[in-house]
């Protein structure tokens, strides 16, 4: 009889124990934003960007950036090919010197489509989990998980992106303001793909890479500034010289309606 009570008794208090813990964490604290806080889907919305863009010339000898002025639009609601609901936009493009409406030209549309758990952007048959739930300090998904293997290959010889669906995407700076031409943004959220680089700073004879992806939102806003860089150095080889070869990407936003 006295083994049965103190069975009942170790019994009970490991229930209460158990329970206490699972009301400790339903009640850690933690509520997550929102994915759809860091954008703005109405038809009409725009933001405006600085958009400078690397590419290595003279046979990978030299680099250069061009740059020019990018309005992303939100043209309209659309559905997918998977039947779900989303926006269409459409960047445009005009060179930083103008000032003219009609200068505008497009140059590329996507997908975005918003649900609970994610913010998925569908761009040149590429499906991308950009943002995710929950929206935590460190927490990692693999945003690029839908991609095909080496889906740079018809563009660049190179290897950065022979492990892209690997890529893990994390959050970094909840919360925290940022500034961008002279202008804060209170709440942004940075987004790491990817910071990985082999044998920098460059030396003579020795292959190098540089894989780098950053992007960072704000809330009711959007995108508001990407920066990637994505190139392979190829050392001498008898006549030929060293040289460089991929692409390289910043955008900044200037403004928003």
């Amino acid at each position: 009889m006295k083994k049965f009570f103190t069975s009942v008794i170790i019994v009970g208090v490991l229930f209460a124990c158990m329970q206490l813990a699972g009301c400790d964490k339903k009640n850690d604290g933690f509520t997550s934003d929102a994915v759809t806080d860091y954008v703005n889907l109405q038809t009409g919305k725009y933001v405006l960007y600085r958009l400078d863009s690397t590419r290595f010339v003279s046979f990978g000898q030299k680099d250069t950036v061009i740059s020019y002025h990018a309005k992303d639009v939100v043209e309209g609601q659309v559905t997918d090919n998977l039947g779900r609901a989303g926006w269409r936009i459409v960047r445009y493009l005009r060179d930083t010197g103008s000032t003219s409406e009609s200068d505008w030209w497009p140059v590329l549309t996507y997908q975005v489509i918003p649900t609970r758990e994610n913010i998925e952007v569908n761009e040149a048959n590429f499906r991308y989990l950009k943002l995710v739930l929950p929206v935590k300090e460190g927490y990692s998904w693999r945003g690029n998980g839908y991609l095909p293997d080496n889906p740079y290959v018809d563009l660049y010889e190179f290897s950065n992106d022979e492990d892209i669906q690997d890529w893990d995407y994390t959050y970094h700076d909840i919360g925290m303001s940022a500034s961008f031409n002279n202008k804060t943004y209170d709440s942004t959220i940075t987004v790491v793909q990817i910071a990985d680089s082999t044998n920098l700073p460059i030396t003579a004879g020795i292959p190098a890479s540089k894989t780098f992806w950053v992007e960072k939102y704000a809330k009711n806003i959007g995108l508001v500034y990407k920066e990637v860089e994505m190139w392979e150095y190829q050392p001498p080889t008898g006549s030929s010289s060293g040289y460089r070869h991929g692409f390289g990407i910043k955008m900044t936003i200037i403004g928003h309606n």
